[in-house]
């Protein structure tokens, strides 16, 4: 196994990234929260769609620059469709109960 060596920047950088998301959880919750809320009325599939996450859940997030900000509307999305993903395992179960 190979030992990845960073340097002190980039390490600087590296723990910036992941500690983003951990900063921004509450506001990430806040994103999913009102993301799930506000389409409510969608089918499943337009739910799900990655324009429409991405798009509704960036500006919560305009205090962040750059990867950063990617890195946490990624999560945010990534958060929605497991939601979205787990509801619709569950209608599925039910109806074919």
């Amino acid at each position: 196994m190979t030992d990845v060596v960073r340097t002190p920047e980039q390490e600087a950088a590296y723990l910036r990234l992941i500690t983003a998301r951990f900063r921004e959880a509450h506001r990430m919750n806040d994103a999913v929260n009102a993301y799930l809320v506000a389409t409510a009325d969608l089918p499943f599939e337009a739910r799900r769609e990655l324009g429409r996450r991405k798009e509704y859940v960036t500006p919560y997030f305009l205090h962040l620059a750059g990867i950063e900000r990617a890195m946490v509307v990624f999560h945010a999305g990534l958060r929605i469709n497991d939601i979205l993903w787990a509801a619709e395992r569950e209608r599925q179960e039910t109806e074919d109960a």
